[in-house]
């Protein structure tokens, strides 16, 4: 074995045997969270997924301002092909790509050459936009620097190495000149290294040859260096994002987990461990691509909350008290700390928990109550992620953690839940005028009728808010000329809780999710009918936790059957033209984009007038997450999201949830547009323009 084979397997096994302790520490500190439920299933789509999402980049591709991270990103496992041949053939001289034949070693080689030129490209256009073009929450750092340079440093020594060996391929070391070229072959077979070829035959043969080894060997060092570095660096979504693609939650979105309200450790997460370990996998496959925070409806508005943010601050946390829990399961002391060594494993551990206990805590600390509380659980930051993170999950359980266990709320949230406990509606109002909208209108109760097909569930907005009333009579109005076997609980309805659960009260929720399951088993409720996608996601996707099952309807969903089926129709005529407003419970929780626009469409005889921000993509109205009840910092969500609605140039804003039309019809007030412009619920279009069925 040559001194080179012998130095080349030291630094390997140095290299790999680090990188190795490094991850299994990471994993360590991850695995000291809670179990993770969702993810053992489906195994034949959650491998499409990583073909789909990591290999093909699907997510990325989806972002125009992308179309350099996918040719850095492919670009670099064809690099990583060349590198293991590389690595294997510095130890087995015998074995490279030309074992498959010199046409493939040939085509490879070429296609090699080529890919790093454009990765080398690329690199440089990266810098530029760092450094020039300065995208929001990009910023040019060291790490990324660093990054950059070695990527490019591997481009340009790959180019070095193989250029300055075509003049001396047949003299110098031959084992290394074979482990970089392969058998002895003409150069034009890698057409960006054979120009560096060219300017190596103006060296003297014994220059070549060492320019080309230093290259050689600069190649190896910084590929096993950018092994090491990975783990510590913004690339450790490297390692993290594909295990997180796999192991993704594939059930309905926007799920929270069912708190065990008599374990008061499962309270909520004030502590990193108190997640379970596939949020904090979450963490370690962050890309820092900014998407979520610029998509952020409270961030975009100034408010101080920044989802990317919040998944660096739960990293950091596990990071840095991840620790101290290593060493307790461990037994043995691995920080060299002085106060610790010496000190029996029971003395160890205690003093390692009293370090940790003096620590600030992670919330409050690391992570600010305020951008908790900013955060609208509307789903964009889990929408633009291309690696799966669920961000509004690890907020609402850090809101969680305040309410339950702290006792830290704001002001206007603790007047909520006093209004949903005593009245069971978060505006307070009295229960028992529930009915009021319903006065002079011809409504079957439950209680009267005994049972129905359907339960319309009106909600607490369609109850008490003037322009939510407006919607349940229009809605109800349908109903009855559509002949549907309905009825209502009237001053037995309560309220779903869901304002509650996303506020941080479990217990709230979990209490009136009782109270609503057990009213609908007196019933013997079957299917559920409601305009409100709150409530619409409360009992289709969560209530299933409590053993309530039901068959949930959207009335934008259950409206365009009927219209389907010639029990409704629109005369098609809404002046001023439409434009639509998708609510983010109804839309990216629930998938449904098309039903109520093609009531609209129904309406208004007419396309829609898309704003900008649609679909999987809309702006939040800014009343999710428990935000209708609160005050606001900075500008108005809904003033954003209105203003763009008014450029459409519509004389109609159409929706399709109670709380967003109050939250357009008051961004109109303050934009001095409600004179020109009206907001309606979809089933109002249809009520309105409404003809009885020939």
């Amino acid at each position: 074995m040559s001194m080179t084979t012998i130095i080349f397997f030291v630094l390997i096994l140095a290299s790999f045997s680090g990188f190795a302790w490094t991850v299994q520490r990471m994993i360590r500190k991850m695995m000291r969270g809670r179990p993770a439920d969702r993810i053992w299933d489906q195994w034949g789509a959650r491998i499409v997924d990583v073909v789909n999402y990591f290999f093909l980049q699907r997510s990325v591709a989806r972002e125009a301002t992308s179309w350099h991270h996918l040719l850095i990103f492919w670009g670099f496992w064809v690099i990583v092909a060349g590198t293991v041949e590389i690595l294997i053939n510095g130890l087995i001289p015998t074995l490279s790509f030309e074992l498959f034949g010199s046409t493939f070693n040939a085509v490879f080689k070429a296609t090699l050459d080529v890919v790093n030129l454009v990765v080398l490209v690329m690199i440089l256009y990266a810098l530029f936009r760092r450094i020039v073009l300065r995208p929001n929450l990009i910023p040019m750092s060291a790490d990324a620097g660093l990054i950059l340079g070695m990527i490019g440093m591997l481009c340009l020594s790959h180019f070095v190495s193989h250029g300055f060996h075509f003049p001396v391929k047949s003299g110098g070391d031959p084992a290394l000149v074979a482990a970089i070229m392969g058998p002895p072959g003409s150069p034009e077979y890698m057409p960006v290294s054979a120009q560096f070829g060219r300017i190596a035959e103006t060296f003297s043969h014994g220059s070549a040859h060492t320019v080309a080894s230093a290259a050689y060997w600069v190649h190896v060092i910084i590929i096993l260096f950018f092994l090491n570095y990975i783990p510590y660096s913004k690339h450790l979504h490297l390692l993290g994002s594909l295990p997180n693609i796999l192991l993704r939650r594939k059930a309905q979105k926007g799920i929270l987990p069912k708190v065990d309200l008599e374990d008061m450790d499962q309270w909520g997460a004030g502590r990193y461990e108190q997640f379970d370990w596939k949020a904090l996998l979450d963490s370690y496959a962050c890309t820092e691509c900014a998407r979520c925070t610029n998509n952020c409806p409270a961030y975009v508005t100034g408010k101080p909350l920044s989802p990317m943010k919040i998944i660096h601050d739960m990293r950091d946390e596990m990071k840095a008290r991840g620790e101290g829990l290593i060493q307790i399961r461990s037994g043995v002391n691995t920080s060299g700390d002085d106060e610790i060594e010496g000190l029996s494993p029971n003395e160890q551990e205690q003093t390692i928990l009293d370090m940790l206990a003096e620590q600030p805590p992670m919330v409050g600390g690391r992570v600010s109550e305020e951008a908790l509380w900013a955060c609208t659980t509307c789903g964009a930051c889990e929408e633009s992620c291309p690696v799966f993170i669920e961000q509004p999950l690890a907020i609402v359980q850090m809101r969680t953690h305040l309410t339950l266990t702290e006792g830290r709320i704001p002001n206007e949230l603790g007047r909520m839940f006093r209004g949903m406990e005593t009245n069971s509606n978060p505006w307070g109002m009295g229960a028992e005028s529930r009915m009021d909208w319903a006065k002079d209108l011809d409504v079957p109760i439950m209680a009267e009728k005994g049972t129905a097909e359907y339960l319309v569930w009106v909600g607490c907005a369609g109850s008490f808010d003037p322009e939510g009333q407006k919607t349940t009579r229009a809605l109800i109005s349908l109903l009855n000329q559509a002949g549907v076997d309905y009825a209502v609980l009237g001053n037995e309805e309560g309220c779903t809780g869901d304002a509650a659960r996303r506020a941080g009260n479990e217990y709230l929720f979990q209490t009136m999710a009782e109270q609503n399951i057990e009213a609908f088993k007196q019933y013997d409720v079957k299917k559920i009918l409601t305009s409100c996608p709150h409530c619409l996601h409360s009992f289709k996707n969560e209530y299933p936790q409590f053993e309530g099952s039901y068959e949930v309807v959207h009335h934008s969903q259950f409206i365009q059957e009927l219209i389907r089926d010639g029990k409704l129709k629109g005369d098609g005529k809404i002046e001023g033209g439409v434009t639509y407003h998708d609510p983010c419970y109804l839309g990216r929780w629930n998938d449904e984009y098309e039903a109520p626009r093609d009531v609209v469409r129904q309406a208004a005889g007419e396309e829609i007038s898309e704003m900008p921000r649609t679909r999987e993509k809309s702006f939040c109205c800014g009343a999710g997450g428990a935000q209708m009840w609160m005050e606001e910092s900075g500008d108005r969500v809904n003033v954003n999201r209105t203003s763009e609605a008014v450029e459409t140039g519509a004389g109609t804003i159409a929706t399709a949830c109670p709380f967003c039309r109050i939250m357009v019809n008051d961004g109109l007030k303050a934009l001095d547009k409600d004179e020109e412009i009206q907001v309606m619920d979809i089933a109002q279009l249809v009520a309105r323009n409404n003809l009885p069925a020939e």
